[in-house]
């Protein structure tokens, strides 16, 4: 950002003053305060957003286009020009997003009208009826066939009442067209006005805020963690300044007084995507808080599989030591994000995916607690469910007589019962399992509930191996599921027992108080909402490191989050410096890491008033 704003002298130089120096006919005039800061971007970019509109309508031929089904005013907001569209198959869905098939986006602008124009000219045919129409919300229908085919209805804001005319007793047909997506625009407009945490903004617009020395409250704390980190395994791989831009970084986040702004910045090649990816490990390790962006979503997937790579690498050279497995649970990547383009890791970590899951492991009928108490309730009272089943004649099984060739239903055995049973119980509850490992933080669970949970997957699967081989009788099985926890080994001296007897009552009464314990523990702690929204929100407070589009940040501010240590911005040279403040005005956000190239192009920004101003010279 640059702390001023450049304007020409309107006094000419005196005709004796012929050396008069070039530095002398530009003054910089600084900017008096944050708000005018902000407020020198508003115009350029109401420029822009009308330059970009304008290209778009003057060659429209090949956009993605549909025809409307129907169209009604929302009675909730008579006379304001909100409108409920239901269209069938769009046309050209293909035409702006490459692979991925077009369908509708909050703030997509359309022109809806009584054509499909190629051209901006065909809007002033005679007879032509055609309004601006921005969406506002849309909402999918769910379709057997799949998403291709789902239906889609959204609510536009036109710039006009839309007139439904009639053609021989019948509706005269309506069209959208796509024009361009002003979610980005929209939201930089109001960051620039919402003036939230501007002390990020503050520092970098300080006259002398790169001469300020670091920090003397911090100074001695930081020296011991330096001593900690400066030789870690995964430091050792950096060369000198890539080590110094990690512990640089550091050096500032741990200070809680003042905040800052860190450069890294290099050409191609010197390893900044890989020094950054490790920085934001080694934070995530110190249980800081991060937001990573980048102003395009190919940039921000890279970034996070690499730090994905870096978390499973650190898992399996720790297997022996952390029996756990890998939790992806704080890690986090949301925004519109290319689902054609999301592999496996990252669609693990993707917002919409994770929601998923916890719908159905927090559900009443499908969630965690529930298969928890089945189980529970199983390896307590496996006999008593079995005797109730047999007096009602509720199990029975067919047996096959071969001598005389006919069929008679006798009663299933116990040991029958409880292998169909378990494994009944076994596959639900063990998914739940993993999709708590998987997509919950460990520190909402508790480290001593993780580990519990995969010992308990690794009991269920020894005992349905066992359970599997066993030709137990059922008065053996009985007591296997009935006797308390000491029994075998009180019995041990006065008779000979089966070795997988005694193995399997020892894993049934540890996981009965693993179940006990664990189920305990996560029920104060654990949703049992299965609100989307609320999931989302829920997701995007107990993540600790965060991915996303500069963009897509603006979500932020409408969650209560817990405070942000830092942000980090990958590919900072090729953004607009206005559409910065989206994500530095997060509340508590204190420092800011900036990653650049000074070979890569800049953000362009589009003005027909700067091409006639260029032309003119």
């Amino acid at each position: 950002m640059a702390p001023t704003s450049g304007t020409k002298e309107t006094d000419e130089p005196s005709s004796s003053s012929l050396c008069y120096s070039l530095n002398h006919l530009i003054t910089f005039k600084r900017f008096e305060s944050v708000q005018h800061y902000l407020s020198s971007y508003t115009m350029p970019l109401l420029e822009e957003t009308r330059m970009e509109i304008c290209e778009q309508m003057e060659y429209m031929s090949g956009v993605p286009h549909a025809e409307v089904v129907s169209v009604e005013e929302s009675k909730l907001h008579e006379g304001s020009f909100l409108y409920c569209v239901k269209v069938d198959s769009w046309r050209n869905r293909y035409g702006v997003y490459g692979k991925e098939p077009y369908s509708p986006k909050h703030m997509d602008l359309f022109i809806l009208g009584d054509t499909v124009p190629e051209v901006a000219s065909d809007l002033q045919r005679f007879g032509s009826s055609w309004s601006l129409a921005s969406v506002v919300e849309v909402v999918k229908e769910s379709d057997s066939v799949g998403d291709e085919d789902r239906l889609i209805h959204f609510q536009v804001k036109t710039s006009k009442p839309i007139k439904i005319e009639m053609k021989e007793g019948m509706r005269k047909s309506l069209f959208v067209v796509f024009l361009v997506n002003l979610a980005t625009n929209t939201r930089t407009w109001k960051a620039l006005h919402m003036f939230r945490n501007l002390n990020i903004i503050k520092e970098v617009l300080c006259a002398n805020s790169m001469v300020k020395e670091n920090c003397g409250l911090c100074s001695a704390q930081i020296d011991s963690i330096w001593n900690g980190i400066a030789d870690s395994q995964s430091l050792l791989s950096l060369d000198e300044s890539q080590r110094a831009a990690i512990l640089g970084t550091i050096s500032a986040v741990q200070c809680n007084h003042r905040s800052s702004v860190k450069l890294v910045w290099g050409p191609p090649g010197t390893g900044k995507t890989k020094t950054i990816s490790i920085l934001l490990y080694r934070l995530l390790s110190m249980n800081y808080r991060t937001l990573a962006c980048s102003p395009n979503d190919f940039a921000v997937a890279e970034l996070a599989l690499r730090i994905l790579n870096l978390h499973k690498d650190a898992c399996e050279s720790h297997l022996g030591k952390n029996k756990s497995g890998c939790s992806l649970g704080d890690f986090l990547l949301f925004g519109n994000m290319n689902r054609f383009e999301l592999c496996d890791d990252l669609g693990k970590i993707y917002v919409d995916y994770r929601v998923d899951s916890l719908v159905e492991c927090f559900g009443p009928l499908t969630g965690w607690k529930k298969h928890f108490d089945c189980m529970l309730d199983f390896l307590q009272d496996c006999v008593s469910q079995y005797r109730l089943l047999l007096e009602n004649k509720i199990i029975t099984e067919v047996h096959i007589t071969e001598e005389i060739g006919t069929n008679s239903e006798v009663h299933m055995s116990l040991l029958k019962f409880a292998k169909d049973r378990f494994r009944a119980l076994a596959v639900p509850l063990k998914r739940s399992i993993r999709i708590i490992c998987t997509h919950l933080p460990k520190r909402l669970m508790l480290p001593e509930n993780f580990e519990k949970m995969v010992t308990l997957c690794g009991l269920l699967e020894s005992f349905e191996i066992l359970l599997s081989q066993g030709q137990m009788a059922d008065e053996e099985l009985e007591e296997i599921f009935a006797r308390q926890e000491n029994y075998f080994e009180e019995a041990q001296g006065s008779r000979a027992l089966n070795n997988i007897s005694v193995t399997l009552h020892k894993m049934r009464i540890e996981s009965v108080q693993v179940l006990r314990s664990v189920g305990h523990s996560l029920g104060g702690r654990l949703p049992s909402s299965t609100n989307r929204s609320f999931l989302t929100e829920f997701c995007l407070k107990n993540s600790s490191l965060i991915f996303s589009t500069v963009s897509s940040s603006y979500n932020l501010h409408e969650v209560d989050l817990e405070p942000l240590d830092l942000l980090v911005i990958d590919e900072a040279a090729q953004l607009k410096e206005c559409e910065s403040v989206i994500p530095l005005q997060l509340e508590a956000i204190r420092h800011a890491v900036l990653i650049g190239d000074e070979c890569h192009p800049r953000a362009s920004v589009k003005s027909r008033v700067s091409i006639t101003s260029v032309s003119s010279l």
